[in-house]
């Protein structure tokens, strides 16, 4: 009110947007309204859902960032747990996809039957089903796999062991999450559980060396080492970085097409180095041992890198399989849950390492003592 001219002046009153206090949060409504689309369309969106398009995944984002909208973790908790609540008795289904040239693992003292034992036990555990497909040489084409999984409405793909002639294998990964076992040449580069190859060789070296070897040898594939990312031989290679040069052996590594000329190729190693025990993760070399007439432990010992449920006898170390198949699985349900699909920004991989066990082929050696006469 004004007195200067006597008369009462109001003064002008704020318009109604004036008024209102500037909103301190945004809901999924608020994003909603403001993109143009339905409240289920900005949950999903927000996190990842592959049925949203990604172009509307991305508007909505957009939005949300200029709302400074943060998800709440108290409320993605009691929405994830209604989730599971109403799962309950429901199946889903999960691929298990090997390459056909690696399917003869299965089969025999080889170790694909163990992986996937673990890989069943864990879905199962929560729910899901998990099935066999095989791709390359007659069976099923990448294309085809890709098809066939979308039809089924299978999102969770876990690729096991593929050969290293086998770099990439190309379905459309925006549509599934998915976990490598091993194959960590195989792109692309997605988040992997693996058996610590390092460690299982770094471990093989060290409790031979308690056991009183002094020249320990590697021998393997030189297709296993590019697998496995040069795992064995960089194990190898670590521990004699720390022995005297006269103990260190250099590692036979030999290519598949090399393997009938190792009944020659060995000895000749075994001569040239005075090799006194020989590690190998190929459980194939006690045929070649036979053939080549070299007696274990009696000319050479030798401890295995990945000893077989049904040799318990030899030496060496025990990979666990089984957990790597259950690990993996356990992964990808996480993921699964998280609707998290495609190829991560920054790959993951999971090791599990092995254990020891001592055996007839590499027992303790006998240090022989000088004869005074």
């Amino acid at each position: 009110m004004s007195k200067a001219s006597g008369k009462t002046v109001r003064a002008p009153r704020p318009a109604a947007d004036q008024l209102a206090e500037p909103k301190r949060y945004y809901t999924l409504a608020d994003i909603a309204a403001k993109a143009g689309v339905h409240v289920t369309t900005v949950s999903l969106a927000l996190r990842d859902h592959p049925s949203i398009p990604p172009s509307t995944r991305a508007r909505i984002r957009t939005v949300a960032k200029k709302f400074g909208y943060q998800r709440d973790p108290l409320l993605d908790a009691l929405n994830f747990h209604r989730s599971r609540q109403s799962q309950q008795g429901r199946t889903y289904s999960s691929a298990f996809v090997v390459h056909a040239a690696t399917t003869r693992l299965f089969f025999g003292n080889a170790y694909h039957s163990l992986v996937y034992a673990g890989a069943k036990a864990a879905a199962e555990a929560h729910g899901h089903s998990l099935e066999i497909f095989v791709v390359g040489n007659g069976h099923l084409a990448p294309a085809r796999l890709n098809t066939i999984l979308n039809a089924r409405g299978i999102s969770g793909v876990l690729l096991s062991t593929f050969e290293i002639d086998i770099e990439q294998l190309d379905l459309d990964w925006n549509q599934f999450c998915a976990v490598k076992i091993e194959c960590l040449h195989l792109t692309p580069n997605l988040d992997a559980v693996s058996n610590d190859q390092l460690q299982v060789a770094r471990l093989a070296m060290r409790q031979l060396r308690k056991l009183g070897y002094r020249r320990i040898g590697l021998a393997t594939a030189r297709e296993d080492q590019t697998r496995l990312a040069e795992s064995f031989g960089m194990g190898v290679l670590i521990e004699q970085a720390s022995l005297p040069e006269a103990e260190c052996v250099p590692s036979l590594i030999f290519g598949l097409a090399e393997v009938p000329m190792l009944p020659r190729l060995i000895p000749e190693w075994m001569r040239a180095h005075q090799v006194d025990v020989i590690i190998s993760n190929w459980n194939e070399l006690f045929d070649t041992f036979a053939t080549a007439g070299i007696r274990l432990p009696d000319d050479v010992a030798f401890a295995c890198l990945d000893v077989p449920p049904s040799m318990p006898h030899i030496a060496g170390v025990v990979q666990n399989h089984q957990l790597v198949g259950q690990r993996a699985m356990e992964q990808l349900i996480i993921m699964a849950d998280a609707y998290q699909r495609g190829v991560p920004p920054a790959q993951t991989i999971t090791y599990i390492p092995g254990f020891w066990q001592d055996g007839v082929t590499a027992p303790r050696k006998v240090r022989r003592l000088p004869i005074w006469i």
